[in-house]
């Protein structure tokens, strides 16, 4: 049971799974916490639980020549699942979760669809092309924000396009220093990730920007709730989100070994929860003013 929670990435799946969650209870005009036993909303939860986890058997599928050099105590296919299984299965899970969003919303169909191709496209080209990879997996996981709109349309658009946009940067950098974790693997295949065509100093000055963007949003955000005299949720952003990317990019520069990026790419990853988390201060603004 563990390699199979592995091959699917659970911990990843729970994170999207507590972030529409959260989107469906705490970013709609009225709703409350018996909301989430909503059928349609397990429905839309299933759908996007099943194309991310086949998703990921894709990926894993694909990955097996560069995760031999990059994380060979890590190799699943070959070693615990034949590869005739994982493209069995991952039809499947596609399959399933595309006939869901279709019987919620058609336009939920479409969508579903074409993220089970674009999953396809990027495990067995888009990753190796420069900039494409990083872009598709970040324009996903917005886009597992974005889709909760369809069958419940009472969504704050404005809000839903905040965490949309936080997602997409966060995501992007992410992408990217996961690149620098795995270069030795994808140069040894041809990959053309954005460090092994434009080495780390470039590769840096890309990170920099790009979090120097997303502090500029996270600014506005903050300056905005405070001058609707709003208290926690700017405090929250600024102590749980904007200062620690302030320590991200004192980390980045200095970073210089696989070791630290990936102790930069875990702390993105509990920022992208908090930050996910912080959806939940809306309905304590809204209710109690604060």
């Amino acid at each position: 049971m563990l390699p199979f929670l592995k091959l699917i990435r659970y911990k990843n799946l729970l994170i999207i799974l507590l972030t529409q969650i959260l989107v469906y209870l705490f970013l709609r005009e009225e709703s409350s916490i018996g909301d989430i036993l909503n059928p349609y909303f397990l429905l839309l939860a299933l759908s996007t639980f099943l194309i991310a986890a086949a998703g990921y058997m894709i990926n894993d599928y694909s990955d097996v020549k560069i995760d031999v050099i990059n994380k060979p105590e890590g190799l699943l296919v070959g070693k615990y699942f034949s590869s005739r299984w994982v493209l069995v299965l991952h039809l499947f899970f596609n399959f399933t979760g595309i006939c869901i969003g279709a019987f919620l919303n058609y336009k939920l169909g479409i969508i579903d669809l074409f993220t089970a191709w674009l999953l396809w496209r990027y495990s067995v080209s888009f990753k190796y092309k420069l900039f494409v990879g990083n872009l598709v997996i970040a324009f996903l996981m917005a886009l597992s924000i974005i889709v909760v709109y369809y069958p419940f349309r009472d969504i704050l658009l404005q809000w839903l396009l905040f965490y949309a946009c936080f997602a997409f940067m966060t995501g992007f950098v992410r992408e990217i220093i996961k690149d620098i974790e795995d270069i030795e693997g994808d140069a040894a295949n041809n990959c053309k990730t954005i460090p092994i065509v434009y080495g780390m100093y470039k590769t840096k000055i890309i990170l920099v920007y790009t979090i120097v963007s997303i502090i500029t949003l996270l600014l506005f955000v903050i300056f905005y709730f405070i001058y609707q005299k709003a208290i926690i949720y700017p405090i929250y952003l600024s102590a749980f989100i904007l200062f620690p990317f302030l320590r991200i990019l004192m980390l980045l520069r200095n970073a210089d070994t696989k070791k630290s990026f990936s102790l930069l790419s875990r702390n993105l990853k509990i920022m992208m929860v908090l930050g996910t988390l912080s959806m939940a201060l809306r309905w304590v603004w809204i209710n109690y003013s604060i």
